[in-house]
């Protein structure tokens, strides 16, 4: 691992960091899993600031793209062209039309920022839950976001709610509608991940195929983050390292003709792993 680190301090600034924000993980594997949602979260922190600011700030660069040897670094794609969880998050805090939450002590602020060049007509439902995902409050604001605008949609209170005790099993999800279909969803904790009471997801996955693609349906008993799908033929998957609420089962696909090996679907079923952020430190 040292032979493969430029950098002679980043290993201890990796794990200095992560210490920060979660839990110390319990193997090796798990270390390198928790080390990809630490860069993950920093850079995705950084640009949903800058896209919320569009006027001015205009526009953001991440280093970087791939790797030519593996080795520990600050790529979102491994040497091999594996997604790393920074990819799938750029996917999401790069799209053209972004959901996002400004989590302050005990408030948030729901934000869409356009950059397309023609207005769309949105819907944001939003619910304050705790964590076996049971409802607290909820609502819903309707917008029309102009194009090449970052607006400002609702501010939302909840200091009669959020103790500090409370702020350890609450959280609040956001789900984005344009004209008045699914576009996606948000979710944000009122505190660092390493104090946040996550309970058991008791994580299952269903899969089925159809003629392009194998289908994965997800579902856990609990809100979680972080949800990790690894399958032992590579490809990217149509989502991954998600949030999920208990009982609000989500679905992943991978095409078929992107992954390195043929399959069936016994074969993805016996090698398929699953975690999130409750496993970091629990088997």
């Amino acid at each position: 691992m040292e032979k493969h680190q430029k950098n002679d301090a980043a290993n201890g600034k990796i794990l200095f960091y992560l210490s920060e924000n979660f839990l110390y993980p319990k193997d090796f594997d798990a270390l390198l899993y928790t080390s990809q949602l630490l860069q993950a979260e920093a850079i995705k922190y950084g640009v949903e600031h800058w896209r919320r600011n569009l006027g001015r700030c205009m526009g953001s660069l991440y280093w970087q793209l791939n790797d030519c040897w593996p080795v520990a670094s600050w790529s979102s794609m491994d040497y091999y062209g594996r997604w790393k969880a920074l990819h799938y998050f750029a996917k999401k805090f790069y799209d053209p039309i972004l959901l996002s939450l400004e989590e302050g002590g005990e408030d948030v602020k729901i934000y869409v920022t356009n950059d397309q060049l023609q207005p769309i007509h949105c819907r944001i439902s939003w619910r304050l839950r705790d964590h076996q995902s049971q409802i607290l409050q909820e609502g819903s604001v309707t917008e029309r976001i102009d194009a090449l605008t970052a607006k400002s949609c609702q501010s939302l209170d909840f200091s009669e709610i959020l103790t500090e005790e409370r702020k350890r099993d609450c959280y609040l999800e956001a789900i984005l509608y344009i004209d008045d279909t699914y576009y996606s969803d948000a979710s944000v904790i009122f505190t660092k991940p390493k104090h946040f009471e996550f309970l058991n997801p008791e994580l299952e996955v269903k899969v089925s195929e159809n003629e392009e693609q194998f289908v994965m349906e997800v579902n856990a008993s609990a809100y979680t983050k972080y949800v990790e799908l690894l399958l032992e033929q590579d490809g990217p998957l149509s989502d991954n390292y998600f949030d999920l609420s208990a009982n609000e089962p989500k679905t992943v696909t991978i095409d078929k003709h992107s992954m390195s090996a043929p399959a069936t679907v016994e074969q993805i079923t016996k090698g398929l792993k699953v975690r999130s952020i409750y496993h970091i430190t629990q088997d």
